[in-house]
């Protein structure tokens, strides 16, 4: 054996080992190792086959390098490998799901180097392909992450309520449009909160940072600046920020306008208020009652007084609480108000006290309820009475004086009296004649009783009755009536009615009568 045959069996083993070496490396990597020929099919596989796809190396040796991959990807990947041989590609780097046999699919990045012949023929392709089924997770996530944040960013945006974050120092890093809008800014980056918040309200600030620094969050209200110099009250909910180390790193707001909603709140009380304050001045009786007549609340009037304390009829049935004549009058008018939605008004006598009072009831319907205003009208039903029995009284005496006007007796001279008539007598004023001529002959002891109707415009039957009866009763008294003051028109009537005026003496005038009667007593 000479130098060169020991060098070449040297070189002859060395290569041997490198190749076993190889083979061991192959032959136990966790990585997926495949030669395919030009045919598609494997010519070699690892024993990482049976990891990955659950078989022998042998069970895999000749079958079609496809029908690994997953059936959507199939024809994707013989396309894409038909184009890097057109192209004359050494090598390439993809990314495929494989379809497992019981049913999962894992996915593999494969590196694949791609042999050719000297005149350019595809021969085969070698192809190494590692497990990234952690890292397609992860890609997911992560995607998912970027989508929820991209979704998240956009309720942001458009969110109603305005939205910012701030650095520690609390300068503004961010804010929404609806921050903007609120108080009235392009724009606020760079800006600080203590630059927007009312400086009465600068301490409350201070406040709200030291609690957030101490990891709590806060729910208030505090008053902002706006750029046109106004306030605006809002409803803030903060917390900090923090990072992975736990420190913090700034403050994030939301911050939603309840400056009308704490006006109409303050009106709402102003209302009430005032409501109370007038509820109270009201001098009325008040009752709240169920629709079907159940006592829920009440308001007493200046006086206090109750039929019962109120423990005695507070959530009690009227019919259980009042006489039985009032529980069916207030159950009527409630019927009656439910039907017709009117308010309904009555009055209605109770006992208080050994006192019968009258109240004056109106009764409306609140919401769902019926309310009751009962004012106790007693001394005005008596001032009432009152004043009817004295205008009663007036009217008599009106009428009396009346009486006395339309049918006047005037003594004119010892034994003599005159009653002038005007206007039209009734058989109520002929009535009235006859009695104050009777009473006026009596009383002045008259002889003569003229009676002129100068003033009367018409005579007729009842008229001429009257007349002559009043003479009749006045000769019965010893006195001579004359009557005067016959207009042409009332003698043609007096004779058209066959008037007996045989009992008065009559005369032209009063004058005349007057003559007449003084004559008679010389």
């Amino acid at each position: 054996m000479n130098l060169n045959d020991n060098s070449t069996d040297s070189l002859l083993a060395e290569c041997i080992a490198q190749r076993d070496r190889l083979r061991r490396i192959i032959e136990t990597t966790n990585l997926l190792v495949v030669e395919i020929d030009a045919g598609g099919r494997i010519t070699y596989i690892n024993p990482a086959c049976q990891r990955y796809f659950g078989v022998t190396p042998e069970e895999c040796l000749q079958q079609i390098a496809w029908t690994f991959i997953h059936p959507e990807e199939q024809d994707q990947a013989r396309e894409h490998f038909r184009a890097l041989i057109a192209q004359q590609q050494p090598s390439d780097t993809f990314e495929s799901r494989l379809l497992l046999r019981d049913g999962s699919i894992l996915h593999l990045r494969w590196t694949i180097a791609i042999h050719y012949t000297d005149n350019g023929q595809f021969s085969s392709l070698t192809a190494i392909a590692h497990d990234i089924d952690q890292l397609h997770h992860m890609r997911t996530r992560q995607q998912l992450q970027e989508e929820e944040l991209q979704t998240f960013k956009l309720l942001v945006e458009l969110a109603p309520d305005g939205i910012a974050i701030a650095d520690t120092q609390l300068r503004m890093t961010y804010t929404n449009q609806a921050f903007c809008t609120m108080l009235g800014y392009e724009s606020l980056i760079g800006k600080t909160v203590v630059d927007i918040t009312y400086p009465d309200d600068h301490q409350q600030l201070a406040d709200i940072a030291k609690t957030l620094q101490q990891g709590q969050t806060v729910h208030t209200t505090i008053r902002y600046v706006r750029s046109d110099g106004s306030l605006i009250t809002v409803q803030a909910s903060a917390l900090g920020l923090y990072n992975r180390d736990g420190q913090l790193t700034g403050f994030a707001s939301i911050n939603r306008d309840v400056t009308a909603q704490i006006e109409a709140e303050e009106e709402l009380r102003q209302s009430e208020q005032r409501n109370r304050t007038l509820l109270a001045a009201m001098p009325d009786l008040m009752f709240l009652l169920s629709s079907d007549g159940v006592f829920l609340n009440y308001k007493p009037d200046p006086t206090g007084r109750l039929l019962v304390p109120p423990e005695m009829f507070l959530n009690r049935h009227v019919t259980e609480v009042l006489p039985p004549e009032l529980a069916t009058q207030i159950l009527q008018r409630i019927d009656a108000l439910k039907r017709s939605g009117e308010m309904q008004t009555f009055e209605y006598q109770i006992e208080i006290d050994n006192q019968v009072e009258v109240y004056e009831a109106r009764m409306v319907l609140l919401q769902d309820n019926v309310m009751v205003l009962s004012r106790n009208i007693t001394a005005q039903r008596q001032a009432e009475r009152e004043r009817a029995a004295m205008q009663e009284q007036i009217i008599q005496a009106q009428q009396a004086t009346l009486r006395e006007l339309s049918t006047p007796l005037m003594p004119i001279a010892d034994g003599v009296v005159a009653m002038p008539l005007i206007g039209a007598i009734d058989s109520a004023r002929a009535q009235q004649i006859m009695e104050s001529l009777l009473y006026g002959v009596a009383e002045y002891k008259a002889r003569v009783a003229i009676i002129d109707i100068t003033g009367v415009k018409v005579v007729d039957t009842q008229v001429a009755g009257a007349l002559i009866r009043a003479a009749q009763a006045a000769r019965m008294l010893g006195a001579e009536v004359v009557l005067t003051g016959i207009s042409p028109e009332i003698a043609q009537t007096l004779v058209h009615i066959g008037a007996d005026l045989g009992a008065m003496k009559t005369k032209a005038t009063l004058q005349e009568g007057i003559r007449y009667a003084l004559a008679g007593k010389q």
